[in-house]
């Protein structure tokens, strides 16, 4: 399996949902990115994280990492591998074991930052869902398949408000193929 390394970036807003955010990784050659949802919870737990004097210690993820001297990069990684119903699916991977333990998305980059994990994403998953990455833009795309139900249906409710009738058949098709599913 061939994976390929990301860093996170920081958090964008969703235009139009305000309880919404967006965790922006990419590769180190910073040429392609993702994007991964995050409800605003997450966005402030990075926030605190991110800013000039964080103040953190006694916070849960660093207390849990403090009390576990292992959780570092020499022992631990990220590995995301897979996307269902607008989910990326995260993976805490123990390397000196090969234990591999389910774990949020949001949460897994969280973890990266606190304990300062190296970020995987599987090659072909990459492939397919990365965007190029363009400083001279304020806007990203997202795959229609990193979007949750919930994020299609909103969207597709804009699309007709705005009559952007192309997206929005777009929009219904993704729902309903999501509806038959098992």
């Amino acid at each position: 399996m061939s994976k390929v390394q990301l860093i996170y970036e920081g958090i964008s807003q969703i235009v139009g949902g305000p309880e919404l955010g967006l965790l922006v990784l990419s590769d180190l050659t910073h040429t392609r990115q993702i994007a991964i949802v995050c409800d605003k919870r997450m966005e402030i737990e990075l926030s605190l994280r991110t800013g000039e004097k964080p103040v953190t210690e006694r916070l849960l993820p660093e207390v849990l990492c403090s009390v576990n001297p292992l959780m570092t990069s020499e022992h631990y990684e990220i590995l995301f591998n897979s996307i269902i119903d607008g989910q990326y699916k995260a993976l805490l991977v123990n390397k000196d074991d090969l234990t591999l333990t389910p774990i949020r998305a949001s949460d897994a980059v969280l973890l990266a930052h606190v304990a300062k994990l190296n970020i995987f994403m599987e090659e072909h998953l990459f492939k397919r869902q990365s965007v190029d990455s363009s400083t001279s833009q304020n806007k990203m795309a997202l795959p229609l398949n990193a979007l949750s139900f919930e994020m299609l249906h909103h969207a597709l409710e804009k699309a007709i408000e705005e009559e952007n009738y192309e997206l929005a058949s777009m929009l219904r098709d993704e729902m309903k193929n999501r509806a038959k599913e098992p």
